[in-house]
């Protein structure tokens, strides 16, 4: 990290800024009206222009010092062993990109009353959509069958929230134990009418049915927060 110019490209990779959004991200700390342009961003980079006045903004946009930037000593992270740091944050990157998709696991329809055979397994990860933001135990499910018809359609995604609190009226993802060890656990997605100490009222709308599951076969029961296609 001998130049302005490396020492400038290996922090916004470390960062994981682009040269347009390090330039919006230093525009913030100028007075209204100003900017910085994404081309001033490019010449330092490039190593074409080694004294813009641009470069207080964007320290301040990368957290480390003017004089950093300029001749590499002091600033916010040690220059030595700036290899090892990037390799660092590099995979700190990637798991904020895995924080932000969400596992889908596995279901599959097995008869008529609406259950489903429980898999599990992570069958693919989408998008982590807005009302599982914080949630890191969230995970989707596609609806099988058409038993919640006309409110979740098979094919659909159910967002799993399993931190938010289940209430009445609520629709849920409810898991019971298999009636044998080593068979496969069922699940179903319904609307939760009551629940006591000893059992959950779970209701369908297709056809129109509700019934109770005793509270010692359950295995856990979610709260569904949401759908969506992907």
């Amino acid at each position: 990290m001998s130049t302005l110019a490396k020492r400038l490209q290996e922090t916004m990779e470390r960062a994981g800024l682009t040269q347009a959004a390090l330039a919006r991200k230093a525009s913030a700390f100028l007075a209204s009206g100003e900017s910085v342009s994404q081309q001033v961003v490019q010449h330092l980079t490039s190593g074409r222009n080694t004294n813009s006045k641009s470069l207080v903004p964007i320290a301040k946009a990368l957290d480390v010092s003017v004089e950093w930037l300029m001749t590499g000593e002091g600033g916010h992270f040690a220059v030595k062993g700036g290899a090892a740091n990037l390799r660092t944050s590099k995979a700190a990157r990637d798991q904020a990109r895995d924080s932000e998709r969400v596992p889908v696991l596995g279901m599959a329809e097995c008869g008529p009353d609406g259950w489903s055979l429980w898999n599990g397994d992570i069958i693919d990860t989408i998008p982590r959509p807005m009302n599982l933001a914080g949630a890191p135990k969230a995970y989707a499910v596609y609806i099988v069958g058409d038993s919640m018809e006309p409110r979740y359609y098979s094919g659909e995604l159910a967002h799993i929230h399993p931190g938010k609190p289940v209430t009445i009226g609520a629709f849920v993802l409810v898991q019971i134990r298999p009636d044998h060890d080593g068979e496969t656990p069922k699940a179903v997605v319904k609307r939760l009418i009551k629940r006591s100490a000893t059992k959950v009222t779970l209701e369908q709308y297709n056809p129109p049915k509700k019934f109770d599951i005793k509270t010692d076969d359950i295995v856990s029961i979610h709260r569904v927060v949401g759908s969506g296609e992907f």
